[in-house]
């Protein structure tokens, strides 16, 4: 089988209508040329110090660091982002959570076990293969008043996992086939170049699905970001309105989706 490794961000903040969970599914093979590019572009914008020596772009690609003087850089991130979306080196999904709608609220998605049932949904609904999945949220994922049980996560996933692939198997071409979930491990942001491009690319969604674009105080260089973003799903051919207060884009390759709960049953 496959080994297919999955990033996983999230974004939220105080007084956001709408919370965002995003994930990038790449290929063990295809994983080492998205270091390099991303590695490359540091490179290009680096500088050259007082001693003469080459330092490359150091900052953490994160949406709230952008501003007017890296715009220029985060544009060509994002292409990168869509063209290794389009050449299916990667692909993408990001998911809404309305915490305003009482479906929602009452099976606990938001608070106590909330993350660790959205977790679960992103990884399960968003893995098409059989595949041994190698599985990296990032670590601040965890709050200590939001604690997600890493390993119990893991088994939920890995039963649901068999339950949807295991049919799908010839077991004379797979005797070996023990598990699907290869290992579930928190990884910090700032060493990760597949979390920081999911964090930008989730930040201008979530900057136009929340509204923020309109406030007064609204960043130029992220208004700008957003626009650019949602210019390079258009393009794609993926971008589709649904209802009135949130969005969804379809497609193989890139998807935004709205969570709703269909009843109580979900993993313990």
């Amino acid at each position: 089988m496959k080994t297919i490794r999955i990033y996983s961000d999230e974004s939220r903040h105080k007084n956001e209508r709408f919370l965002l969970l995003g994930g990038i599914w790449v290929e063990d093979k295809n994983a080492a040329a998205i270091e390099n590019g991303v590695l490359a572009l540091r490179k290009k914008h680096g500088y050259t110090n007082s001693t003469g020596k080459h330092i490359d772009f150091l900052g953490e690609f994160k949406w709230t660091k952008i501003s007017n003087k890296y715009l220029p850089v985060y544009k060509e991130l994002t292409d990168l982002f869509f063209e290794w979306t389009n050449k299916d080196i990667l692909r993408s999904c990001i998911m809404l959570v309305d915490t305003q709608d009482p479906t929602v609220v009452a099976y606990s998605n938001i608070k106590k076990e909330g993350y660790f049932k959205l977790l679960y949904m992103l990884y399960l609904h968003n893995s098409h293969i059989p595949a041994t999945y190698k599985i990296y949220p990032d670590r601040i994922t965890n709050p200590i008043q939001q604690k997600v049980n890493f390993e119990t996560l893991d088994k939920c996933l890995e039963a649901a996992f068999k339950k949807k692939f295991t049919p799908l198997l010839n077991p004379a071409d797979h005797p070996g086939v023990r598990g699907f979930v290869n290992n579930i491990t928190p990884t910090d942001s700032k060493t990760s170049q597949f979390i920081q491009l999911i964090d930008v690319i989730m930040g201008g969604i979530g900057y136009y699905q929340n509204g923020f674009f309109k406030e007064p105080k609204a960043k130029t260089a992220k208004v700008e970001l957003m626009k650019y973003i949602f210019n390079k799903i258009v393009l794609s051919g993926a971008f589709k309105f649904t209802g009135k207060s949130y969005m969804v884009v379809k497609s193989t390759k890139f998807n935004i989706w709205l969570f709703r709960p269909s009843n109580k049953k979900s993993p313990q």
